[in-house]
C-alpha cells in the first residue's frame, strides 16, 4: 500500500530503536505477542475506494480435486495465475477468503514507485554488490506493468507521472542528497531522471509550502488503479477453462495427503497436487514456520476532493520519522496515504494489527490535514479506510518453494510469494512470476507480455529466496529497521 514502503534509507537506526523497544519491556513484549499470532483476515473490513464499483464473481460448486491451489487473490496471485496459464496446462483454481482483491492490492495508495536512491544506499550498506540486482527488480516493474496493461489493453488510470520528493526535516533532507551522490556514483545511467531542488528552489513551481520543505527531489514513477488492474486481468483469465476463483472460501487447514495436499476451507475440502501462498501478511496463518517471521502493518488511506492540480504527479513527504504519500486519479480526487507515526504509540501499535476494519483515529484526523499543510491548498476527506501489509523482520519478500520444515507438512510442493512491506507495485508481480515459473519448469524463456525472458535466477534475487536458513535469521528485535 506504500505507506511504509521507502523506510529501507534509514536502516542505520535499527540498533538506537531497538534499544528505544527493549526499554519498554511491556511494549515490546506486546508487539512480539501480537506479531506472533496469527489471525485470519476479518470479514467486514472498512471499504476501499477502489472498490466501489466492485468486481463480482458468483459462487460456484468447489471441485474435489485441481492442479493447484493458490491461496489469495491480490497482485502477486494474479500475477502466479498469469504465469502459470501461460506456460503450462494445469489447472488453478484461486481461494479467496473473502471478495476477490480485497486484501493489500485492492486497498493501496496505486504508486508504482522506485525511491531508487534510498533503496539502492539501503541495499549497499545491507548486500554490497547485490544492490544494483536488488534495485533493478523493483525499476523492472514500472515498465513491465505498464507494458502488460496496453498489450491486454486493460483499463485502469496507468500513466507516468513525475514524482517528488518533499522533506521537511533538515537531517533527512541531507542524507538524501548524500544518497542521490552515492547512488549516481555508482549507476550512472539508473539516476538520470533525478533531479534536486535545495532549499526553497522548487517550492513555487511545485506549488510546496517553503515553510516546511529542506528540498525536493523529482524523478519518474507511475499510478494507476491497483484493483481496476487486478480484477481485469480476472477477467481476462476466467476465459480460459483451466482457471476459476472462488471469493468467500477461506483456508482453514492444509495436510499432506499421500502425493498431494487435503485443503480445508469454509465451503469444504479440495484436493490439489501443489499449494501456492499469496496472502501477503497473513501468510503465517496456515505456515507455523513463519510465525513472528511474517506479519500485518495496518496502513491508512484517505480519497481527498478539491486540491486543483493537473493530475501529473505523485509526491511523498519525508520527515524525522517516516513519511507520507499523495497521487492524484485521472478524475482530479488526491490518494493520500501513510501518517503511520502520528499512532498513540508511533507507529509501533500498528504492527501485528491483524484487522482492517477499523482506523486510528489520529492516523485519520493527520491525513485529512496534511495537504493543506504540504501545499496550502484545502482539500475534503471523501473516503478513509485501512488494510494490513505484510512485512517481514529484513524488510525482504519471501518468494520460492517452501521446505518441509517451514510447512510441517510432508510433499515439498508449497510455494509462497508474500511479504511486500507495502511496496506490492514494485515487487509483488515479478515475485509472483518467478514463482510461477518455478512450478512450470526452471527453463530458459523468451520475454513476453508480463514475463521476463532467461531463467528465473538470473533476474530475480537471491535475497528474497524463502529458505529455512533465512526464516531462522529473522528476528522479531530486528523490527528497529521497520521505524
Amino acid at each position: 500500500m506504500g505507506l511504509l514502503t521507502k523506510l529501507n534509507h534509514i536502516y542505520s537506526t535499527l540498533q538506537a530503536l531497538k534499544a528505544e523497544l527493549t526499554e519498554s519491556k511491556t511494549t515490546f513484549n506486546n508487539l512480539q505477542s501480537r506479531i506472533s499470532t496469527p489471525t485470519p483476515p476479518v470479514s467486514n473490513p472498512t471499504h476501499s475506494h477502489w472498490q466501489n464499483d466492485p468486481f463480482q464473481i458468483p459462487p460456484q460448486p468447489l471441485p474435489p480435486s485441481t492442479d493447484i491451489i493458490i491461496i489469495g487473490s491480490g497482485i502477486s496471485g494474479a500475477s502466479i495465475a498469469y504465469t502459470l496459464l501461460r506456460k503450462s496446462q494445469c489447472n488453478i483454481l484461486m481461494l479467496e477468503a473473502r471478495d476477490v482483491c480485497s486484501g493489500a492490492t485492492g486497498r493501496n495508495g496505486g504508486h508504482i514507485k522506485c525511491s531508487a536512491y534510498m533503496e539502492y544506499c539501503s541495499f549497499k550498506d545491507r548486500f554490497g554488490e547485490s544492490a544494483r540486482h536488488l534495485l533493478r527488480f523493483q525499476k523492472r516493474h514500472m515498465g513491465l506493468l505498464l507494458g502488460l496493461m496496453g498489450e491486454l489493453e486493460i483499463e485502469a488510470e496507468a500513466r507516468e507521472v513525475e514524482t517528488l520528493d518533499i522533506f521537511t526535516d533538515e537531517k533527512a533532507w541531507e542524507d538524501a542528497k548524500r544518497m542521490v551522490h552515492v547512488f549516481r556514483t555508482d549507476m550512472p545511467e539508473e539516476a538520470g531522471d533525478i533531479v534536486v531542488f535545495d532549499g526553497v528552489d522548487g517550492c513555487q513551481e511545485y506549488r510546496v509550502n517553503p515553510e516546511h520543505c529542506y528540498g525536493i527531489i523529482k524523478y519518474k514513477a507511475a499510478a494507476l488503479s491497483p484493483y481496476k488492474f487486478i480484477t481485469s486481468l480476472y477477467g481476462i483469465l476466467q476465459q480460459n477453462d483451466n482457471f476459476a476463483i472462488s471469493p468467500g472460501t477461506m483456508v482453514t487447514q492444509i495436510n499432506a495427503n499421500g502425493d498431494g495436499y487435503m485443503v480445508s476451507t469454509s465451503r469444504g475440502q479440495i484436493k490439489a497436487v501443489q499449494v501456492v501462498h499469496a496472502t501477503d501478511g497473513f501468510a503465517a496463518t496456515l505456515i507455523p514456520g513463519l510465525e513472528g517471521k511474517i506479519f500485518p502493518v495496518r496502513g491508512h488511506v484517505t480519497v481527498q476532493s478539491g486540491c486543483g492540480f493537473d493530475g501529473s504527479r505523485s509526491w511523498c513527504i519525508h520527515h524525522k520519522r517516516g513519511f507520507d504519500y499523495i497521487s492524484q486519479r485521472p478524475g482530479g480526487e488526491l490518494v493520500v496515504g501513510g501518517g503511520v507515526i502520528q499512532s498513540p504509540g508511533r507507529g509501533v501499535d500498528e504492527f501485528g494489527v491483524w484487522r482492517d476494519d477499523g482506523l486510528c483515529y489520529s492516523i485519520r484526523a493527520y491525513l485529512g490535514g496534511l495537504v493543506e499543510t504540504i501545499f496550502e491548498t484545502q482539500t475534503k476527506v471523501e473516503q478513509a479506510w485501512s488494510g494490513c501489509m505484510g512485512f517481514t523482520p529484513d524488510l525482504l519478500p519471501f518468494v520460492g518453494r517452501l521446505e518441509e520444515s517451514l510447512t510441517g507438512r510432508k510433499g515439498g510442493g508449497e510455494w509462497i510469494s508474500a511479504g511486500f512491506q507495502g511496496e506490492g507495485m514494485v515487487l509483488a508481480w515479478l515475485s509472483g512470476v518467478a514463482v510461477g515459473l518455478m512450478i512450470a519448469g526452471d527453463e530458459e524463456y523468451q520475454d513476453e507480455a508480463g514475463i521476463p525472458g532467461g531463467r528465473v535466477k538470473e533476474w530475480l534475487p537471491r535475497e528474497l529466496i524463502c529458505s529455512k536458513e533465512r526464516v531462522d535469521r529473522l528476528s522479531v528485535s530486528d523490527l528497529g529497521v521497520l521505524l
